[in-house]
């Protein structure tokens, strides 16, 4: 009722899901747009993570914008989600492949189902549980390019046949990278118990330990130097040339300008360089215990209990730049001659932070069957509560000046005030230690080992200057109770099938905020000013709905209609409006989706078109360009109303777009799997409350020449940055059941990608007619070799799957300043066997 089990996949397709209704339904007759990549197509390709198995997502792929903070993003749609799903609950760690049974993609709104979610949709990881009807116990391990070492056991024991199974999973990886300092060390132990004490009773239990030690990617650097016009720095802090071990301030300084546009230009920058060196460490460590509880009552009623617990611990250290900058000072501020004058140079400051997340999740599903001789009905009760505890409250620590240089500059106040905390963090962002690497002396890997402070000259301090004026937290814990209802039903002789939900979410916060002292060690004191009831208590609550239906001819051919809605409700309300005393609504969203469906061969041929339109009706937008003129024009029609400090309005982003999914096995040891996507993503009905000032002061008869101007500035219809034009998949494999290739299988396939819209970008100067920034198309062929056979009695089998196959050079850009390398061919050597 509650659990898929892989009993009736074939090949690449797998039959159920209970991403509909959270039901075990057939996926064939559900509304929604979801499809699903089953353990056989991962073992097949050599998928180890998510961002990996993303790339063969139908309308997904891995955002290429480096993120420590958040890892498992896709961007689904053309629009980036902000975290993954893992059994149906918020994940925002690694995800592997050791411990994945499956992974669906639920594209578009499905807020009744999960609760939060973005408009483009969100992955979601199903884990293994332990098989009660069977043993297995089976190793593999994997060797490949760049220094890759894998090896994983998976163990399922049957203790009590149809009652009791245990299932053990563990994992242990370990791998370098083309690109400097950039590597991956992840191990991970998974259990899962399944326990039926009685025929109409099941629990499991699953819990899982993983720790990432890793190197992440910086991702390409930023151009900041093409620009004629330069810039003179204000008091930034303090300049450090790693070069000749030499510094100056940087309050003075001429460099130059660019227009923030990640550079492809390998001649200048190879694609290998990587300047954030070998002990920027990225670790988490991921806990994590769910525990189910199904029982059935007489035939009809079935009730599930559902508790979740998940913490992850973050140790991040990283850099927070990656500009290309030229260097315009011909003089160094004693007035000799500068030697690097014109010389290209990337700086940073180096940053440690310490994070995490507390989460606890628990839900109650109850569901009634009702059968009749004309239908089937299935009415669907949910309640749950997600309680998250982000862990900001931990240390956060920046490189400075050593306040007992002579470089340091400023007094620290060490009163626990509001007005000495403002003024303390204008001290350290004036003594922040930038460390500056010229390229002509370069960026090899030895220069940027070292991340301990100088002694003498800097040290790592607790960091008031990134914190927000009012103030950091000391604890945030927030709770999202809900409840749903739904009905599915199944009509006319299995000829139509219908699903209704409806979703409340409620979010309530509670932040308690301090000030940071400006010592050595980290500590927050807590100060009244910073905790005032508007600041302290968050509270609201947002609906969801779906509705849709399946039309089924016969088994060949049938129609699905689906209408659902999202909402973004953590991100809380935004900023204020240019309506007096209103701030930013939560981000909600809807669509539909039409669907055609058909079944071909008994079976054996899947084929899946949809066409969706799905929309934001109030995504968030802060408006360029607001001047004092402007202001000083709508508070004189409106001296109420309009609020002359806001940037923030709303406008639409819709996306729209067609997809196409082929799931065959026509022949006996052949599978294949295609798929194509087309998308667009543009921004409509744009500052809508700006133009309802400008309504309000046309009815009143009174001009607005200078906002008029500014909406001509704000055209309808514009790109939205993220989306892939087109884009397709295809992989396929035969193996051979007979004769003298007996054993062997080949196979292979494409990932094929049209451009990619980044966004706009003034090039030549500030002021230049913004231009249409694209990363361009690219394909990618891969190919695949098998063989299986017993050895010792045992089945074995040896796997080895290439990667870019023709080593093709490509970036992928999802934004005008980030983006990342394409890896170049690769190969991965595997063997497995059972025991």
């Amino acid at each position: 009722m509650f659990t898929v089990t892989d009993d009736a996949d074939t090949g690449y397709g797998t039959q159920q899901t209970t991403s509909g209704m959270r039901t075990v339904q057939e996926l064939k007759n559900v509304a929604n747009s979801i499809s699903i990549m089953n353990a056989q197509f991962i073992s097949d390709l050599g998928l180890t993570t998510m961002e990996e198995m993303s790339t063969w997502m139908i309308s997904g792929e891995s955002n290429p914008d480096p993120n420590a903070t958040v890892q498992s993003r896709v961007i689904l749609r053309g629009v980036a989600n902000a975290y993954a799903l893992r059994n149906g609950w918020i994940w925002y760690s690694p995800m592997d492949a050791f411990s994945t049974e499956r992974v669906e993609e639920l594209r578009g709104p499905n807020a009744f189902l999960y609760g939060e979610a973005d408009v483009g949709g969100a992955q979601n990881q199903i884990t293994k549980r332990g098989q009660i009807n069977r043993n297995f116990n089976r190793a593999k391990v994997m060797v490949g390019s760049f220094e890759t070492r894998r090896a994983e056991l998976d163990f399922n024991r049957t203790l009590v046949r149809n009652k009791v199974a245990v299932r053990l999973a563990a994992v242990s990886h370990q791998s370098e990278s083309w690109i400097d300092n950039v590597r991956r060390d992840f191990r991970g132990l998974y259990g899962a118990v399944t326990y039926r004490p009685f025929k109409q009773t099941t629990i499991s239990a699953m819990a899982e330990y993983g720790k990432t030690k890793s190197v992440l990617s910086q991702g390409m650097f930023v151009d900041a130097f093409s620009r004629a016009a330069t810039a003179t720095l204000g008091n930034v802090g303090y300049i450090y040339n790693t070069a000749t071990g030499t510094g100056f301030r940087g309050q003075g300084r001429v460099i130059s300008t660019g227009p923030a546009i990640a550079i492809t230009d390998t001649a200048l920058i190879p694609k290998r360089t990587q300047t954030n060196g070998p002990e920027s460490l990225y670790q988490n460590a991921t806990t994590s215990f769910t525990l189910e509880a199904e029982h059935h009552i007489g035939k009809n009623l079935h009730l599930q209990v559902t508790g979740n617990f998940y913490q992850q611990k973050l140790d991040n250290r990283t850099i927070n730049s990656r500009n290309i900058v030229r260097d315009r000072s011909p003089l160094l501020p004693n007035g000799q001659a500068n030697p690097y004058f014109n010389e290209l140079y990337t700086e940073y400051f180096r940053t440690r932070s310490i994070d995490g997340n507390i989460v606890r999740d628990i839900r109650f599903s109850a569901v009634y069957d009702l059968e009749t001789r004309w239908f089937k009905q299935q009415f669907v009760v949910n309640v749950q509560q997600h309680q998250d505890n982000p862990g900001q409250k931990k240390p956060k620590y920046v490189e400075y000046i050593d306040p007992a240089s002579p470089n340091w500059v400023g007094a620290i106040n060490p009163a626990l005030t509001a007005a000495a905390f403002a003024a303390n963090r204008t001290v350290h962002i004036a003594n922040r230690f930038y460390r500056r690497y010229y390229l002509r002396d370069g960026l090899n890997p030895d220069r940027t080992d070292d991340v301990s402070a100088i002694p003498g000259v800097s040290a790592y301090l607790p960091d008031l200057a990134g914190r927000a004026a009012t103030g950091h937290f000391i604890d945030r814990r927030f709770y999202t109770p809900s409840w749903g209802v739904g009905a599915s039903g199944t009509y006319f002789n299995n000829h139509l099938y219908t699903m209704i939900g409806y979703r409340r979410d409620h979010f309530n916060m509670r932040t308690i905020r301090g000030l940071v002292r400006p010592q050595a060690q980290w500590q927050v004191d807590e100060i009244e000013s910073f905790n005032t009831p508007a600041l302290k208590y968050v509270q609201y609550k947002v609906d969801g709905a779906n509705y849709g239906g399946v039309l089924r001819f016969n088994d060949m051919f049938a129609l699905g209609y689906n209408y659902a809605q999202s909402f973004r409700i953590s991100v809380g309300q935004g900023a204020a409006t240019f309506n007096s005393g209103e701030l930013q609504s939560i981000p909600v969203g809807e669509g539909t989706d039409l669907s055609a469906r058909f079944s071909f061969l008994q079976g054996k041929l899947e084929v899946n078109l949809v066409r969706y339109k799905n929309f934001t009706p109030n995504a968030r937008y802060a408006v360029p360009g607001i001047t004092t003129a402007l202001r000083d024009e709508l508070v004189a029609i409106f001296p109420g109303d309009f609020n002359v400090t806001a940037t923030a309005d709303y406008q639409t982003t819709l996306t729209r777009g067609n997809e196409v999914q082929v799931i065959a096995s026509p022949l006996k040891g052949l599978r294949l799997t295609a798929t194509y996507a087309d998308n667009k993503v543009v921004n409509t009905d744009r500052v809508p409350l700006l133009k309802a000032f400008r309504d309000a002061a046309k009815a009143q008869n009174r001009a607005t020449p200078i906002l008029d101007d500014l909406l001509i500035t704000i055209p309808e219809g514009v790109p939205n940055g993220g989306y892939t034009k087109a884009r397709g998949n295809f992989f396929g494999r035969y193996a051979f059941g007979d004769g003298a290739l007996k054993g062997f299988s080949v196979g292979g396939g494409m990932n094929w990608r049209l451009r990619t819209y980044r966004g706009t970008a003034a090039i030549a100067a500030a002021n230049a007619t913004p231009t249409q920034v694209w990363s361009p198309a690219y394909s990618l062929y891969n190919a695949f070799f098998g063989y299986s056979r017993k050895i010792f009695n045992r089945n074995t089998s040896f796997q080895l799957n290439i990667d870019n196959l023709f080593d093709k050079e490509y970036f992928r850009s999802a934004a005008i300043g980030s983006g990342s390398w394409g890896d170049p061919r690769t190969f991965r050597l595997s063997a497995s066997t059972d025991f």
